[in-house]
């Protein structure tokens, strides 16, 4: 089972095509006025995609190097960075009607007209939905801070452009919200 779920993740990329669904939570006892740098905390599993855990690490300093943090080593930093990706069987089941023409010769009639009728249509989809979550922790307690997770149906990509330019657009989106260092203008 781990391995088939290692393979999908693998050759699977969440679906670029799709929406992306991203929530975010934290708590707001915490401040990151005083918070500058961060450590990712991150080993790959046995059998795991080292590709794709080494661009998520990749889209994870990329997002919070534009909003003004500094990567450090572990115990110099202010707040650790985990992530875990997660891929599950769904189905979804989809009812709508059909629309079958009626003969007026059905029930014995030579004249008249047909007509319509609806009938109700049940259809069943299964596929695959990953999941990724980014928590932040604060570094004096381990507690949890800030977490930002996107789920998304997953199809194939084809090269590995594709799979980085997704990944980034999942990182994009997971810390929108996540407060910035950085001035705006």
């Amino acid at each position: 089972m781990t391995k088939t779920l290692l393979f999908i993740l693998s050759t699977l990329i969440f679906s670029g095509c799709s929406t992306i669904n991203v929530t975010n939570d934290f708590d707001p006892a915490f401040s990151f006025n005083d918070v500058k740098t961060y450590a990712i905390l991150y080993k790959s599993k046995n059998d795991s995609d080292t590709l794709t855990d080494e661009r998520i690490k990749t889209g994870i300093d990329t997002q919070l190097k534009q909003k003004g943090y500094i990567k450090v080593k572990r115990k110099d930093a202010d707040i650790y960075i985990v992530f875990h990706t997660d891929v599950r069987n769904k189905t979804k089941i989809v009812q709508d009607y059909q629309y079958i023409g009626i003969s007026p010769y059905r029930y014995g009639y030579g004249y008249g007209y047909g007509g319509m009728m609806a009938v109700p249509v049940t259809r069943t989809y299964n596929y695959d939905e990953g999941q990724l979550l980014v928590d932040i922790l604060n570094a004096k307690d381990n507690k949890i801070v800030w977490r930002g997770v996107a789920t998304d149906s997953l199809k194939q990509l084809k090269t590995p452009e594709e799979r980085v330019e997704y990944i980034n657009k999942v990182m994009t989106s997971i810390f929108k919200e996540l407060p910035s260092k950085t001035m705006t203008l």
